[in-house]
């Protein structure tokens, strides 16, 4: 029997169902949860409460409501616990999520970074998956039902899912759903799969990515009007810094038409991953290239040739230099596929295309190429400890580059050894 209340924000009692209710922490147009303690067990929870008549439409919801969250054991979907009914006040008790919805940290954060986009897709994903693979459909899928619990992710409120045969509309024409997420097919009252909850989905990456919905529009005939007229945007309008690979697949999880999506939401989800893993490969070779054109600025100025043997220092090796030298047999070629292998420690190899460049080069005057041939042979035959035979290819790179550094300090290591 719910008790009468002391305090403000708990709708008129305090405790319900065994439950002892505290702050409200979220709300919706049937529905409001608290915080919310077992009285016996001290456990936390969330407690939903109905706050329209239950009778009806609406109590026939919440009780399915709690049916399929009851149904679906996942570890992406809020674990329900019970189910009541006290004082003609229908309620469900849930789990207790700490942390904030999906909404609260776009507003608070965004737009977020890609990585962090792809692991709350991937969760809400494969949530959506069990979901469909019971034959429903969510139907409701938006930031406010997505909660987080530091990197956890719970799919929440499956108030208005229905099977996968089940229509977008109420019997009186009422739209359900939230319409800045809803599917075209769902806006027009068509039969339902789980395409409709992976569009959904995908309004939700693209909001999590720009900070907006994809449809922003002033009013809600608008936005609906957008969901099935406009073209769908491109979320690099305003991330410039992600790849189209990215776009790409938002594009495809938005497609107006059902059979142009992702089948499901574990293949969304993972060409998300992949082109997020593309966009991780194009960040790291930008930086290099960034890095690579900033010291080849600063060594021109400081130190002129001198800087092609700072270049060939220890470090990345090159896939490219190698596939020129195949393509272009020259001495230049041959050179910087000696300095590739020398970075990844392929002495051997590097020893064998140092040669070849020396050969090719043996003729030429004023280039610095031959200076680095000599170099390479010399680095090479010294990692590889034939000492005495590098210091002769080390001694012509000092004649034809004088008072080089790298040159000088492989020269003095070679006569070490």
């Amino acid at each position: 029997m719910a008790t009468s209340d002391k305090t403000s924000g708990t709708g008129g009692f305090t405790t319900l169902g065994g439950y002892v209710l505290h702050e409200e922490i979220g709300s919706g147009a049937s529905s409001v949860v608290y915080a919310a303690t077992h009285g016996k067990l001290g456990r936390r929870a969330a407690v939903k409460v109905l706050v329209l008549p239950p009778r009806g439409a609406w109590r026939d919801r919440f009780l399915r409501e709690s049916q399929i969250a009851a149904s679906l054991d996942h570890p992406n979907v809020i674990p329900v616990y019970e189910a009541g009914e006290d004082a003609e006040r229908m309620f469900i008790a849930m789990r207790y999520v700490a942390g904030a919805d999906l909404g609260e940290l776009i507003a608070r954060e965004a737009p977020l970074p890609l990585g962090r986009v792809v692991r709350i897709v991937g969760q809400v994903a494969s949530a959506l998956d069990a979901a469909h693979a019971q034959g429903l459909v969510h139907r409701d899928v938006k930031p406010a039902n997505i909660l987080l619990e530091e990197d956890h992710v719970y799919l929440s409120d499956f108030g208005v899912a229905k099977d996968s045969a089940g229509i977008g509309l109420t019997r009186t024409g009422a739209f359900v759903g939230s319409v800045e997420y809803c599917a075209p097919e769902q806006i027009e009252g068509r039969a339902l799969d789980g395409r409709a909850d992976v569009y959904s989905l995908g309004c939700v990456a693209y909001e999590c990515l720009s900070g907006t919905a994809p449809f922003h529009r002033p009013t809600e005939v608008g936005i609906l009007h957008a969901h099935l007229n406009d073209l769908t945007p491109d979320v690099r309008s305003v991330r410039g810094d992600l790849p189209a690979s990215v776009a790409d697949v938002l594009k495809k999880a938005m497609a107006r038409k059902p059979e142009d999506r992702f089948e499901s939401g574990a293949d969304f989800g993972a060409a998300l991953e992949r082109a997020a893993r593309s966009a991780r490969r194009q960040v790291h070779v930008a930086r290099h290239r960034a890095a690579l054109l900033a010291v080849l600025v600063a060594g021109s100025l400081a130190a002129g040739l001198a800087l092609g043997y700072a270049l060939r220092s220890p470090g990345h090796g090159s896939v490219t230099t190698l596939l020129r030298t195949v393509q272009v047999a020259d001495g230049h070629a041959y050179a910087d596929a000696a300095a590739a292998q020398l970075r990844v420690k392929q002495y051997e190899t590097a020893l064998v295309y140092g040669r070849r460049a020396v050969a090719a080069l043996k003729d030429t005057t004023g280039d610095p190429y031959r200076a680095y041939a000599d170099f390479d042979v010399g680095s090479a035959l010294t990692r590889l400890g034939r000492c005495s035979d590098a210091v002769p290819y080390l001694e012509q790179a000092d004649r034809l580059e004088p008072h080089t550094k790298a040159v000088r300090n492989m020269l003095a290591l070679a006569k070490r050894c």
